[in-house]
């Protein structure tokens, strides 16, 4: 039989209860009322409570959350299951109350009435520990749901399905074993919220893949959210708030002070068929990192046939190393808000019928002038476009008052032009050294593949009359128009691309000398994001190009 008073589920139903009656007497009109049944039997609306509770003002109901946080881990009261034992009653009157019996001492119906409800309950709750919907197990899959909190694993060898947007709350974190595939429903997500972690680390031969539920054959771009990374690393806007997260939830909230600070880790990670439009211009994309400092690793990474961004940045620090954009449907990689990461080895792949930039960079449109400024470092780069007849594509367009330093770049086969510099702010950042351009080699951009930029005369000035033609082709800038890199012609393939130049490419030669320090591999000393002539590269094993 089991005790009232020891049993781990009897006190923990306690403490529900004292919760719910401390939350109804606070009288919070953003609240009214605690459903004590659905506290029990949902464990997403459970989670939320907890952690109204944890962030209220009151310091029991505090005291009260931060006892259940670790109680309810995973959205599951301590993992037990009820024995077949009979329960004795409950000891609190008011609980026993709700179920339908009466305390002995008001001389009403107890006894038997007492036992009948509440072995009701004790079954609906042996129906619940023994089906836990944040976490269904059927067949080697796994469905979360509604907030982690503490320290979870994913393991390999089990499919992982995102229903709905699956937070991992402050203080907690998340790790994914190598080759651990997750798979997300529509309308899902996962956010690693501020002070949250993600250690997905896989491994070349044993990538971890986030993708869609859709059978393979029928999946599409935007069958479901992506991946939110957000930290405390300086931006350049107050009170800053992630796209795709319903305002008002703290949850999405990021930036800080901390440039050193780390969201994570995601290595040997690919993230296919992401990105959906919450509402009007509120869209999630492949990757999104709101104030991630220099301390988080994004590190062979891959993001593929994203419905809005591939990979969009909101300020921070962090930096990028060995990743793979393609097919993305808007922008292949944007930034805004302050973002001042390192990049090395970065490729771009757009598809003919889609997509828009390969790189969009902005500081802050509310304020072009806002610090920090926006001035990525980028070393070793590929961006490649097919020379589309159907989409106008661009490798980068730089506005609002954006800076950037852009080494060693190929640039082939934009069927738009090959770099739009738009509004006045924008322009004085190459007067202040914060925009900078060495060693690239541009092929095929625009009308038949000659013409390079668009002409910008009258309404079609957005640049306070800046030529970028006579600028990107001076000396000060060392590009090279109309030079070939000779790329295989896989390199515009959508199933089995090649990115690496033949050995005959001229840019083997003409690099920039790579800055020291231990984020950088000085021996990288071509242009482009592979080197010429490798039978093997950095990208070998662990990407993969599906089309649906």
């Amino acid at each position: 039989m089991i005790d009232a008073v020891s049993s781990p589920r009897a006190q923990l139903v306690e403490l529900l209860w004292q919760l719910k009656q401390n939350f109804d007497q606070e009288n919070d009109s953003s609240l009214r009322f605690v459903h004590f049944n659905t506290l029990l039997n949902d464990p997403v609306y459970r989670a939320e409570i907890i952690t109204r509770a944890i962030q209220s003002d009151n310091r029991k109901i505090r005291a009260l959350g931060l006892k259940l946080q670790e109680a309810n881990r995973d959205g599951v009261l301590l993992h037990k299951r009820p024995t077949a034992s009979l329960p004795t009653p409950l000891t609190n009157p008011d609980i026993a109350e709700t179920l339908g019996s009466r305390h002995p001492s008001s001389g009403k119906p107890s006894g038997l009435y007492a036992w009948v409800a509440l072995a009701v309950v004790v079954l609906c709750m042996a129906g619940y520990f023994a089906y836990d919907p944040v976490r269904q197990l059927i067949a080697g899959q796994q469905t979360i749901k509604g907030s982690l909190f503490g320290q979870n694993t994913w393991h390999a060898g089990t499919t992982w399905v995102l229903d709905g947007i699956v937070y991992v709350e402050a203080g907690g974190s998340l790790t994914i074993e190598p080759g651990t595939r997750i798979e997300g429903k529509p309308g899902s997500a996962l956010v690693i919220t501020r002070d949250a972690t993600l250690f997905s680390r896989g491994q070349e031969n044993a990538p971890i893949v986030f993708t869609s539920t859709q059978p393979e054959g029928t999946r599409t771009a935007g069958d479901w959210g992506g991946v939110v990374m957000l930290g405390s690393a300086p931006v350049n806007v107050a009170n800053a708030h992630i796209e795709g997260i319903p305002d008002g939830d703290t949850r999405g909230a990021f930036g800080g002070s901390d440039a050193d600070g780390s969201c994570g880790v995601m290595e040997y990670t690919r993230v296919e068929f992401a990105g959906f439009e919450v509402y009007a211009n509120n869209e999630l994309n492949g990757l999104t990192l709101g104030g991630c400092g220099s301390s988080t690793i994004i590190r062979n990474v891959q993001v593929h046939r994203a419905l809005d961004d591939g990979i969009e940045v909101f300020g921070g620090t962090v930096d990028l190393k060995h990743i793979i954009i393609t097919g993305a449907a808007d922008d292949s990689l944007d930034w805004d808000m302050g973002w001042r990461g390192r990049v090395q080895f970065l490729v771009v792949q757009q598809h003919a019928n889609v997509g828009d930039n390969a790189f969009e960079g902005d500081n802050l449109k509310a304020n072009p002038d806002a610090t920090p400024i926006s001035a990525p470092v980028m070393y070793n780069v590929t961006l490649i476009s097919p020379r589309s007849h159907e989409k106008y594509h661009r490798a980068m367009t730089l506005k609002v008052g954006t800076g950037g330093h852009f080494n060693n770049m190929i640039i082939d086969g934009f069927s738009g032009e090959t770099i739009d510099l738009k509004g006045g702010e924008t322009v004085r950042r190459i007067q202040e050294g914060e925009l900078t351009f060495n060693s690239m080699m541009v092929h095929k951009v625009g009308s038949r593949g000659l013409t390079f930029f668009d002409s910008e005369n009258m309404d079609n000035d957005d640049d306070n009359g800046f030529d970028e033609r006579r600028y990107f082709q001076s000396r000060s800038v060392g590009a090279q128009f109309g030079t070939d890199p000779l790329l295989t012609r896989d390199a515009t393939s959508t199933s089995h691309p090649d990115f690496a130049p033949t050995s005959r490419s001229p840019a083997r030669n003409g690099a920039t000398a790579i800055p020291q320090g231990e984020f950088w591999d000085e021996a990288a000393d071509y242009l482009g994001a592979m080197r010429p002539g490798s039978a093997q590269t950095w990208a070998d094993n662990w990407t993969a190009f599906p089309l649906n």
